[in-house]
C-alpha cells in the first residue's frame, strides 16, 4: 500500500518531527487552508447551501488557531450566525449547528435581541439590575441560579406549561461566563475570549470550571442535588444525591444489571467512585476526575465531554422511581 494522508498525519502527531519541516508543513497547510476558502466563498451557491467543509468545520479550526475577525471567511461566518439563528427560533437549517463557536455578540444578539450592551455593561457589576433589565424586556429568558435556584422551571418547560412562553430558555452568569439552557442543549459565553460555543456536546471539556458549570446545569435539569469540590487545578469532585426512597426496587434485584452498568460507565472517566448512604437517606455517588492529560493515558480513562455528563446524570436519573425527561 502506497504513502497515504493517515501516513503523513501519524508521522506529524509525533514529537520528532524536525522543526524546518514542520515548519514548510505549517506554511503549505496555511496556504492551503487560505485558497480552499476563497474558492468556497468564490461560488456563494455552493457556500451557502454545500459548504465545501463539512458544517464549516475549518472556521472553528480558524477560531482555535487564535484567528481574528479580520481572518475569516465572512460570508462563510455570515452563513454559519444565520445557520445557528435558524436552529434557535425552531426553524429548517442547513445542518444542526454542534460545538460551534461564534461571536458573543451575534449569538447575544440572536438570543437577547438589543440587550448587548446592557450585558456587557453590568454582567460583573450588578447582576441584580442586569437580571431585572433582562425581566422586563421581551425576551423570553428565565434566570435561574442552577446551583441552589427552584428546579421546577424546566419541568413547566419540558411539560409545555400553559405560562411558560414558546421558545422559554434559562440563563445565568458565573464569573466571566453566561451559560444559556435551551431545549436541553447549552450555550456558555465567555467573556474573556469573546466566544460563545453553541450546542456543546462532544468536545473535550479542559477548564474544570466549565466542567462545574454544565455539571450543575444538568444536575438542575435532572433534579439531582448536585455538589462539586475543586481540590486543585486539575481535580474536581462531582457528588449526586436522590433520595432512597425514590431508587426503584427493581436496581436491587439480583438480575438487574442496571447498578453494574453504571458503574462499569463510571470508570471510564473517574478514578476514584463511591457509592453510600448518608444520615438523611440519600443515595449518594462521588466521582473524582483528573484533566491531565498524561493521567487519564496512564490510568486508561477518557476525557469528559458535555455530552458524557449529560448522560451520566441522565443515568443516574434513571434510578428513580419516577423520572425527569
Amino acid at each position: 500500500m502506497g504513502f497515504s494522508e493517515k501516513d503523513l498525519v501519524d508521522y506529524i502527531s509525533t514529537e520528532i518531527v524536525p522543526k524546518e519541516a514542520m515548519m514548510q508543513l505549517n506554511t503549505l497547510l496555511f496556504k492551503e487552508l487560505r485558497e480552499y476558502c476563497i474558492a468556497c466563498e468564490d461560488d456563494r451557491m455552493i457556500c451557502v447551501l454545500s459548504p465545501m467543509c463539512p458544517k464549516r468545520i475549518l472556521l472553528k479550526v480558524r477560531f482555535e488557531a487564535n484567528a481574528g475577525f479580520e481572518d475569516l471567511p465572512k460570508f462563510c461566518y455570515s452563513q454559519a450566525v444565520n445557520n445557528i439563528r435558524r436552529y434557535l427560533n425552531k426553524n429548517t437549517t442547513l445542518y444542526t449547528p454542534q460545538d460551534e463557536l461564534i461571536y458573543n455578540k451575534d449569538f447575544i444578539d440572536i438570543m437577547f435581541p438589543r440587550q448587548y450592551k446592557n450585558i456587557i455593561e453590568n454582567y460583573n457589576k450588578d447582576l441584580g439590575k442586569l437580571h431585572e433589565i433582562l425581566g422586563k424586556s421581551k425576551v423570553p429568558a428565565v434566570h435561574l441560579d442552577f446551583h441552589h435556584g427552584d428546579r421546577q422551571i424546566f419541568d413547566k418547560i419540558f411539560q409545555k406549561d400553559k405560562l411558560i412562553r414558546e421558545g422559554t430558555f434559562i440563563y445565568d452568569f458565573f464569573g466571566q461566563f453566561l451559560l444559556t439552557w435551551f431545549d436541553s442543549a447549552i450555550f456558555i459565553s465567555d467573556f474573556k475570549t469573546d466566544m460563545t460555543i453553541v450546542n456543546a456536546k462532544e468536545d473535550i471539556i479542559k477548564d474544570l470550571q466549565i466542567i462545574d458549570l454544565v455539571f450543575h446545569v444538568y444536575s438542575a435539569e435532572q433534579n439531582i442535588d448536585g455538589f462539586t469540590t475543586l481540590s486543585s487545578k486539575n481535580q474536581i469532585s462531582l457528588i449526586m444525591k436522590i433520595p432512597y426512597d425514590q431508587v426503584h426496587v427493581m436496581h436491587f434485584q439480583e438480575d438487574s444489571s442496571y447498578f453494574g452498568d453504571l458503574i462499569e460507565i463510571l470508570q471510564n472517566y473517574f478514578f476514584e467512585i463511591e457509592i453510600s448512604m448518608d444520615s438523611q437517606n440519600f443515595l449518594v455517588i462521588s466521582l473524582v476526575y483528573q484533566n491531565l492529560g498524561h493521567f487519564l493515558k496512564q490510568n486508561q480513562l477518557d476525557s469528559l465531554t458535555y455530552d458524557k455528563i449529560h448522560q451520566l446524570l441522565k443515568r443516574v436519573n434513571g434510578l428513580r422511581v419516577l423520572k425527569t425527561p
